[in-house]
């Protein structure tokens, strides 16, 4: 009777931390994509995506399309797969945002840099998906080194201009705070080494957005974008 009383308590522990594992990845994942959100609602309220670096944005895209190849390919668990596809309609919202309120049309190179990126996308995609497994693998490092650089164009934006004016700390600190979260999911459910990389590469950059915030948000505090862009 002891033995089998042990081993319903141990199947009940497993059942426990199967289930709060699968609770934390859906919500780190969920995180994601309510992250995004803030922005977009900034960008919204100031009627403006100043702020905002057209280099990053298209990172930002580039990543969040790259991860969708990734977890789709190499089937990863549902929430990361709900992710994916979210996340890329969120950012391809943001960037239409950006045509709409900063008329970025009317800049041919700009233009030129949006249209050239969803084409290659557009094309690779069925190839993608042809051979799964291998380009999965090959998009995860792709994913790695994207997520590496995309920030850096809005890090030396914030720099530049001495201001994070337009940019939202929700996104900033929900998506860092996600990135530690995950670093934890990679670990547990053994993913690629890709995953660990760029949850680590996440924290980091969220310690310098954290630092730029700290150092720059007192420069905001009587003027914002809106009312710089009337001035001239």
């Amino acid at each position: 009777m002891r033995e089998k009383r042990s081993d319903d308590l141990g199947g009940s522990q497993v059942i426990s931390n199967s289930f709060l594992t699968a609770l934390i990845t859906w919500v780190v994942n969920l995180s994601y994509i309510v992250a995004i959100l803030p922005q977009i609602y900034l960008n919204y309220k100031i009627k403006s995506t100043k702020g905002l670096s057209d280099y990053y944005l298209v990172g930002y895209f580039n990543g969040y399309a790259a991860n969708f190849f990734y977890v789709f390919t190499l089937n990863f668990h549902l929430a990361y797969r709900i992710k994916a596809i979210f996340a890329v309609l969120a950012i391809a919202f943001m960037i239409f945002q950006r045509f709409k309120y900063d008329q970025i049309y009317k800049n041919n190179k700009i233009k030129r840099l949006y249209v050239s990126d969803f084409s290659l996308l557009f094309l690779i995609t069925p190839i993608i998906f042809s051979f799964p497994k291998v380009a999965g693998h090959v998009v995860g490092w792709i994913l790695v080194f994207i997520w590496s650089l995309y920030q850096l164009p809005q890090i030396l934006k914030i720099y530049r201009r001495k201001s994070v004016e337009g940019f939202s700390f929700f996104l900033v600190s929900l998506i860092g705070i996600g990135n530690i979260i995950e670093l934890f999911i990679a670990y547990i459910f053994n993913y690629p080494i890709q995953t660990h990389l760029i949850a680590i590469r996440g924290i980091i950059i969220f310690l310098i957005y954290m630092f730029q915030f700290s150092l720059y948000s007192k420069n905001n505090n009587f003027i914002t974008i809106k009312e710089k862009i009337l001035k001239k």
